[in-house]
């Protein structure tokens, strides 16, 4: 068994023991009275998915600068199946979700060489991360106008704080693909007492010249491929306002009536408290406190917090053991 299909198969194994845990932790009882109460519409629930991966994989596909023969080997199926399981991975994976960008480049670099693997999934991680910051100003700029008559004062300040961080943050990202960050913050930690030693350590040629090369890749895409770049990061953000869809579906199932502007705000809020709370595997527990906070926030019943997290678990473990069946069954897109 080669290197991609053993982690491939560590991240299967651990996929079916955290789908199993998340249904131990969650109980028959509670998971079978909160899927009643949602009915059929959990099938329409877990498919409202569909409308943000595709998304996700043009996005990535605009970024990987693909020829004619190589868009014959690795085929928009085959990204978009690479896309669901590596989000899969990223799922289960403790501390920072960062496990399904080594998978995609193991998957890719056979027809794209490493380089253009690597570059090509480090773009889209980065550019995922832009999308962040750019979909939490469109969310908190809505809150700011049509919640004015809801929210208390402090979820207004904190929100021009937010959108005031974000957009410092955008221009950080902007100027680090503009000029490079990397070398740059490598030096800086070469001015920082004891720790210097450790990097120095590790300064070698080769690695130096593996920053470099990181470095530029995304340069690269800012400086030379700048309609991709805006391009993938208008998918990337539509795919997070279309995301917002499965919690106004949650909330209409047990008959709130909310609109796509208030599902904006609540996912807006939920998933800025839930990046606070990245160490946890699946956010545990920050998710939830996140909805019932954000509900509150905009004048709807926050006990509800509770029940949309857990539907929201059962779409997302939906999501799990699709991402983990997408690892094994290769023939979907492409056999690798």
């Amino acid at each position: 068994m080669d290197k991609k299909n053993k982690y491939g198969m560590f991240f299967f194994v651990i996929g079916i023991l955290i789908i199993g845990a998340m249904l131990y932790n969650l109980g028959w009882t509670a998971l079978a009275e909160n899927l009643k109460k949602v009915g059929f519409w959990i099938f329409l629930i877990i498919a409202s998915r569909l409308l943000m991966y595709p998304l996700n994989t043009m996005s990535w596909r605009a970024l990987s600068y693909l020829s004619y023969e190589e868009k014959k080997k690795v085929s928009w199926l085959r990204m978009f199946r690479l896309t669901i399981s590596g989000y899969a991975i990223n799922y289960i994976t403790p501390v920072m979700a960062l496990g399904g960008e080594p998978y995609r480049i193991m998957a890719m670099q056979k027809d794209l060489g490493t380089k253009r693997a690597t570059s090509s999934v480090l773009n889209y991680a980065m550019m995922h991360i832009l999308s962040h910051f750019v979909f939490w100003i469109i969310g908190f700029w809505l809150l700011i106008f049509f919640e004015y008559d809801k929210a208390p004062r402090f979820v207004f300040i904190g929100s021009l704080v937010f959108i005031g961080v974000s957009i410092i943050a955008i221009i950080y990202i902007i100027k680090a693909y503009k000029r490079g960050v990397i070398v740059s913050f490598f030096k800086l930690l070469l001015r920082i007492p004891v720790l210097n030693k450790f990097i120095a350590k590790k300064m070698t040629e080769e690695f130096k010249q593996s920053l470099a090369d990181t470095d530029k890749q995304f340069t690269t895409l800012y400086n030379d491929h700048r309609k991709d770049f805006y391009k993938a990061l208008f998918y990337e953000t539509l795919s997070r306002i279309l995301s917002c869809v499965e919690i106004l579906v949650i909330l209409r199932a047990v008959g709130i009536g909310i609109n796509i502007v208030d599902s904006i705000i609540i996912n807006t809020e939920t998933s800025l408290i839930a990046n606070i709370g990245f160490v946890f595997p699946m956010q545990v527990g920050v998710r939830e406190g996140g909805l019932t906070f954000a509900l509150k926030s905009i004048g709807l019943n926050a006990n509800m917090g509770i029940l949309v997290g857990i539907i929201t678990r059962i779409s997302e473990l939906a999501w799990i053991i699709i991402g983990m069946g997408m690892i094994k069954v290769k023939r979907f897109g492409r056999h690798e």
